[in-house]
């Protein structure tokens, strides 16, 4: 069942088990005052969320005493500058114990005018699962976009109920809970619509996400692939691209959509496995190229009308360009570990449907994952100061099909037989370019002169190739021969 007033999505079995992250968080009532004033700071300044106190981390409810619940009611007026918005609701609930009990639950809002602060001074940031202080630099960058209120959340005043898809709706509500009362109530409980003297604003965070046009209001929300033959784009006699494919449709669709044509375009290699076999593998992880788009859709500039995002396709890289900066307090150097949402509707409502990570698992991964293809790492960069990038290179010359089993009799049985250093050694030559021995020996862990030993047999077995033009020349690599 569910029993909030505000949320009619949550269940007491949610709060126990959901994830912590960007937009929830569970404390124990033993939290102190001051550190629960943290928590509060760090929402508000971020994308808002819920944060429920008397569950345990391991779900396990524990309940608030009346003497702390007075307490964290008293916690803002105590411990913070100014006060941030939110809704609390005590709630009855069974203790885990068996005895009765209360939780609250504080439903906090982003604060978009303001920087919400400690008495001392302080700002928190809530950043994936963690309220993080911000230090001087971050504060500022921090200040200087609250400047702006989020444009997603401007409502079009054009816009009406009857331009929202109910089918979509539906689809989320029963992503959430399908017991939920009404469809209004959800979409009321994420601010995507509000109600004002009868009558309900709708938002365009609302239009974005359950549209039944989007680009009727936001001529820019659409998507744009273009597939080109080689490796630059050709005009004239010599014009070379072959798909062009724009998607119109709201974001949760667009991305299935999107997902499915990447898929169709996605070429095969063959690369040497560990296990000495050759196996097929995609020119791309997938995991890479889909976070590319999920991305680029999620934290555009919508504001940007002028523009929309674009998937170019090369022979060897494939490149997603996206309208705005990097938002706030992100940079193309701490992208990896720093994530901060210039549209927190938007990325709540589809974090519900699986597509956007939370805890900065998204980008780390996508390098990662790139290493484990011996690819290039990705490269974000803001081409234009007002334009994010990113590119994926495929490194197709150095990985065509090994005709490696063809030129050995009996090449699984060889494999066998090698002893697992040379195992090593044929695998990362195989599947790097310009193999060094400065890299085989970082790679497999051994020093210089064992692996060069061990090189030097595979040479003579007539397994690998040496390219240098001295036996010192700094620039020698190794191929299979």
């Amino acid at each position: 069942m569910f029993f909030s007033g505000i949320d009619p999505t949550l269940t007491v079995e949610k709060l126990q088990t959901a994830q912590e992250g960007q937009f929830f968080d569970r404390k124990s009532s033993r939290l102190a005052s001051r550190d629960f004033a943290h928590h509060l700071s760090a929402f508000a300044n971020a994308s808002g969320g819920l944060v429920v106190l008397g569950i345990e981390d391991n779900g396990e409810i524990t309940g608030v005493s009346l003497e702390k619940e007075n307490e964290f009611r008293k916690t803002a007026l105590d411990h913070l500058q100014t006060m941030p918005k939110y809704k609390l609701e005590i709630i009855d609930c069974p203790l885990t114990s068996g005895a009765s009990g209360k939780i609250m639950l504080f439903h906090i809002e982003a604060n978009v005018n303001e920087i919400i602060k400690t008495k001392s001074g302080d700002a928190y940031l809530r950043v994936g699962d963690s309220s993080r202080k911000l230090n001087s630099e971050q504060l500022s960058a921090l200040e200087y976009s609250k400047g702006l209120k989020s444009f997603e959340a401007r409502t079009i005043d054009d816009a009406t109920l009857e331009d929202l898809d109910q089918r979509l709706i539906q689809k989320y509500v029963d992503v959430l809970n399908p017991a939920a009362s009404s469809h209004l109530e959800v979409l009321k409980g994420r601010g995507l619509i509000r109600e004002k003297e009868g009558n309900y604003e709708i938002t365009v965070a609302a239009i974005l996400l359950f549209g039944k046009q989007p680009t009727r209001f936001l001529p820019g929300a659409r998507v744009r692939f273009l597939r080109y033959e080689g490796i630059v784009a050709e005009v004239g006699e010599k014009f070379n691209l072959v798909k062009d494919i724009t998607f119109e449709e709201p974001l949760d669709q667009l991305l299935i959509s999107g997902q499915r044509l990447l898929e169709s375009q996605m070429r095969e290699f063959q690369q040497l496995s560990k296990d000495g076999v050759f196996k097929k593998i995609p020119e791309y992880p997938a995991f890479a190229w889909l976070e590319g788009l999920v991305n680029a859709v999620v934290h555009r500039d919508y504001s940007i009308q002028g523009d929309y995002v674009r998937i170019t396709m090369f022979d060897d890289r494939i490149e997603f360009t996206s309208p705005g900066c990097l938002p706030n307090i992100v940079t193309v150097d701490n992208i990896q570990t720093t994530r901060f949402s210039r549209n927190p509707m938007i990325a709540r409502v589809l974090s519900d449907f699986g597509w956007v990570r939370e805890l900065n698992e998204g980008v780390k991964r996508i390098y990662t994952d790139m290493q484990s293809f011996f690819l290039d790492p990705p490269v974000f960069s803001e081409p234009n100061g007002n334009t994010v990038k990113l590119v994926l290179k495929n490194n197709i010359a150095t990985r065509s099909v090994r005709r490696i089993a063809s030129q050995i009799p009996a090449w699984s049985e060889y494999w066998k037989s090698l002893s697992p250093l040379d195992q090593a050694i044929i695998f990362y030559i195989a599947n790097l370019d310009r193999c060094t021995p400065r890299d085989l020996a970082e790679l497999t862990g051994r020093s210089r002169p064992t692996v060069s030993k061990r090189v030097q047999q595979l040479i003579e077995n007539k397994i690998l190739e040496e390219h240098s033009t001295s036996p010192q020349d700094p620039t020698k690599y190794y191929t299979l021969k």
